[in-house]
């Protein structure tokens, strides 16, 4: 089975991070199936899997194609696209467009729209909903990622799987800790320390460095400011509070390597679509940065997550982290000179009595089953 997966890259490198996670989802799970993906930035690809080639046209990547997306390549003539994923309704270059919709093909083609993921109760009622094309011919419906077992749920790719069960035995920790921290040229002797991974949009860092400091009194800290828009920020905060804890500023890293520093952490601060689901999986406290949209519509999209983490952190951990989450994310910009009036220190001292809550948020979503499985049922089912 061949299946079409199109992507254009939008938001830094979240987009292509969803994609490249469900193509390797969907090859874990068969991995006969034929993938052909689309994308137009090919370095933005390249970061997260360092073997692909943003000069090549068309490569092979493991068992998958990939095709530039404005490169008219003949294969899409000589077998054309019959199951095609749409991400975050990217569109569709034009030389695979007319393939898709040539009169003369003898088969009905499917484009299925895979949106963002979303905690808010529209998922619900969207998932697997069918809508119109220009042609009877190619039916499209739209497939949605989500928190309950109404939607498609959560990507779970088999390396995450097992990176997971490694890093929630304890008594590995330590080890796993110090193999990681070699990988990244950590300083040894960190394995014990508090670590806090820190990814998120632009914001003056002050308060938050400033609490980091102060927990850092109490149990030692190590900061972990991932590469990306938050980076500078996070590091010039640092610095000018005089480097009160240890403080790394990672290279951006391939996307297997960014999941094992996610479970590394005992909190994290995330931003975004991609990293918001794998923190939910981690079973690890985190505090979330939703993406800044008009009228602050960023503030309906996190209380509807918060409502979904509710029911699974006693009453005084989730006060805590829904306090920390609405003064996080109240702003009308993102900008380096931003400041909000957030408190992450209950957040951090909390994190030991809350980890039990978040593990039962990520059991809960592991139970709804993995989104590429139930997503390649669905098209199975099409054809």
């Amino acid at each position: 089975m061949t299946i079409d997966i199109l992507c254009r890259v939008v938001d830094n490198y979240g987009d292509i991070g969803v994609v490249y996670r469900l193509a390797k989802a969907l090859s874990d799970l068969d991995p006969a199936l034929n993938l052909r993906l689309v994308v137009d930035d090919l370095a933005a690809f390249r970061a997260l899997a360092p073997a692909v080639d943003p000069a090549r046209e068309v490569q092979d990547l493991g068992n998958w194609t990939v095709v530039r997306w404005d490169h008219p390549w003949e294969g899409f003539r000589s077998e054309p696209p019959r199951l095609v994923l749409e991400c975050f309704a990217c569109g569709r270059p034009d030389f695979f467009e007319a393939c898709l919709f040539d009169p003369e093909l003898p088969f009905t083609a499917h484009i299925v729209n895979v949106e963002h993921l979303s905690a808010e109760s529209w998922a619900d009622e969207l998932h697997r909903m069918p809508s119109l094309t220009r042609s009877a011919r190619v039916k499209k419906s739209i497939f949605m990622p989500g928190f309950t077992a109404a939607t498609g749920g959560l990507i779970i790719d088999r390396r995450f799987s097992r990176a997971m069960a490694a890093w929630d035995r304890e008594e590995d920790r330590p080890a796993l800790r110090r193999d990681l921290g070699a990988g990244l040229a950590l300083e040894p002797g960190l394995e014990d320390n508090f670590w806090v991974s820190v990814f998120s949009y632009e914001r003056d860092y002050a308060r938050i460095v400033a609490d980091l400091a102060a927990f850092h009194r109490e149990r030692p800290v190590l900061a972990l400011a991932a590469a990306g828009k938050s980076q500078p920020c996070f590091m010039r905060a640092w610095e000018a509070a005089g480097r009160p804890f240890p403080a790394v500023a990672l290279p951006f890293l391939p996307q297997e390597t960014w999941d094992e520093v996610l479970l590394a952490c005992d909190f994290s601060i995330v931003r975004g679509e991609e990293t918001l689901a794998r923190a939910s999986l981690s079973g690890r406290p985190f505090l979330w940065q939703a993406y800044l949209q008009a009228e602050a519509h960023h503030l309906v999209k996190l209380e509807a997550f918060l409502d979904r983490v509710r029911p699974f952190l006693g009453p005084d951990s989730f006060g805590r982290l829904a306090e920390a989450s609405l003064a996080f994310n109240r702003r009308d910009r993102d900008a380096a000179d931003w400041r909000g009036d957030e408190s992450i220190l209950p957040l951090l001292r909390d994190a030991e009595a809350a980890r039990a809550g978040f593990r039962a948020f990520s059991a809960a979503l592991s139970a709804y089953g993995n989104m590429a499985a139930h997503l390649l049922t669905f098209l199975r089912d099409l054809v």
